[in-house]
């Protein structure tokens, strides 16, 4: 594609992808401050799934689809399965997380602090619930496509990966 129709495509990806959220995220404010809804909604916007956060998806796969049809999709889909980096890489992604709350939680024994519960932590199976919850409905799934997978490729055409980088995370 030509970088005047890139350039409209992350336009509209941001358009989109803020948009999409905001429809939902400016009700679930609105109810916090005082204005009255039916339950229904009320448990939707503030139940464990946040439609809001899938802005990113919509606004990547949309526009994806338009532009490249069934195969782009599909390139889309198949780069969350890219296995082709150094697997050294696997390191810091397996282990970064457990280090980053397991220091934490050595500072708040050291500091005199209660241990916490860590979501019945005793248990596997609940850790095992929680890591497929939050792969689907916490994060990943739900933004990566969209900001790594659409906005930053599209950045980087134009940017180095610092600059596409900081752009993306001001966003």
């Amino acid at each position: 594609m030509e970088p005047k129709s890139e350039d409209r495509n992350l336009v509209l990806y941001f358009l989109i992808a803020f948009a999409f959220s905001w429809a939902f995220w400016i009700p679930r404010a609105l109810i916090a401050q005082g204005l009255s809804a039916p339950p229904i909604v009320v448990n939707f916007l503030f139940g464990p799934f946040q439609p809001a956060a899938f802005g990113p998806l919509v606004a990547a796969f949309s526009l994806t689809y338009w532009n490249e049809r069934k195969e782009g999709v599909k390139t889309l889909l198949k780069r969350a399965v890219d296995f082709r980096f150094g697997k050294v890489w696997f390191i810091p992604t397996i282990l970064l997380l457990p280090l980053i709350a397991g220091g934490a939680l050595l500072l708040a024994i050291l500091s005199g602090e209660a241990i916490p519960d860590l979501f019945g932590a005793s248990n596997p199976l609940v850790l095992l619930g929680i890591f497929v919850f939050m792969l689907f409905l916490g994060g990943p799934v739900e933004e990566e496509f969209g900001w790594r997978g659409y906005a930053l490729d599209r950045l980087q055409a134009k940017w180095n990966a610092l600059i596409s980088s900081v752009i993306l995370g001001f966003m």
